[in-house]
């Protein structure tokens, strides 16, 4: 795919809402009331995206579940192609029953509209600047050694029903050695719905959320030590590739790098 073709694919995420991330910003919120709250709407995003549109008008299933099974009640990262505007959702899906928490960039929480719901289904922002993902080091780490799963999407940029592999960035990674647990890639496959044989719309899918098995560091990050870089390279090259094996295999073709 040509790059202008991918540009016009971005999703824009407007910041209209400019937001100062103070010190004391509560990233992985544990109050009673945020809880409540974000069960109910992830509850009813579950059931409307989830199984009326992504099921019922389109199809979906997931495979390879059985590697999320060792890591039953462990916390962990997961990553995936940032691939539709509801990706979070099919991740969501990817991972049931339980729930992740999903990272994204500030400037979604400074959109209209969008900044309001990911923060209501479990979002968090990475904050901007140069030591921005150094701020989540400590929550994040904190709710993986409770016990939670944490979503990144390393590419960063939204790029809608584009099924290709960007780059991607070290940040999940470099936080998964520092919090000692796995990453889990899921890659999100899907082709336009066929119905009669023909493609009514090309946003009905048949969907195919394919986990992966866990990947570790190499070399393990002793408590209060320096992460081993090398390491976090290692782990996010085959996370990629991996991503793009098997999205090859199910487009039958090749597909490279945006």
């Amino acid at each position: 795919m040509k790059s202008d073709k991918v540009r016009e694919q971005q999703v824009p995420m407007e910041s209209v809402y400019p937001m100062t991330i103070p010190s004391d910003y509560p990233f992985i919120r544990r109050d009673l009331p945020y809880l409540l709250y974000s069960h109910l709407a992830y509850t009813a995003f579950h059931w409307v995206l989830g199984i009326g549109f992504f099921q019922l008008l389109g199809r979906y299933r997931v495979r390879g579940k059985q590697n999320l099974r060792p890591l039953k009640n462990k916390g962990f990262i997961t990553v995936a192609n940032h691939c539709h505007i509801f990706d979070t959702v099919l991740t969501g899906l990817a991972v049931l029953p339980r729930r992740p928490w999903f990272a994204s960039v500030q400037r979604n929480f400074e959109a209209p509209y969008f900044r309001k719901m990911f923060r209501s289904l479990r979002g968090f922002p990475i904050p901007d600047g140069p030591i921005g993902l150094r701020r989540i080091i400590k929550p994040v780490t904190g709710a993986i050694q409770r016990g939670n799963i944490v979503h990144f999407f390393p590419e960063a940029e939204l790029w809608h029903l584009y099924q290709g592999i960007s780059y991607f960035q070290k940040g999940p990674f470099y936080l998964a050695h520092h919090a000692n647990c796995p990453v889990v890639p899921i890659v999100h496959l899907f082709k336009p719905r066929k119905v009669f044989g023909k493609v009514r719309s090309k946003n009905i899918l048949t969907v195919t959320s394919l986990i992966g098995e866990p990947l570790f560091p190499r070399v393990p990050t002793p408590e209060g030590q320096r992460v081993d870089l090398d390491s976090v390279q290692e782990m996010c090259d085959a996370a990629q590739k991996w991503m793009i094996v098997n999205m090859e295999e199910y487009h039958g073709g090749k597909v490279s790098p945006a």
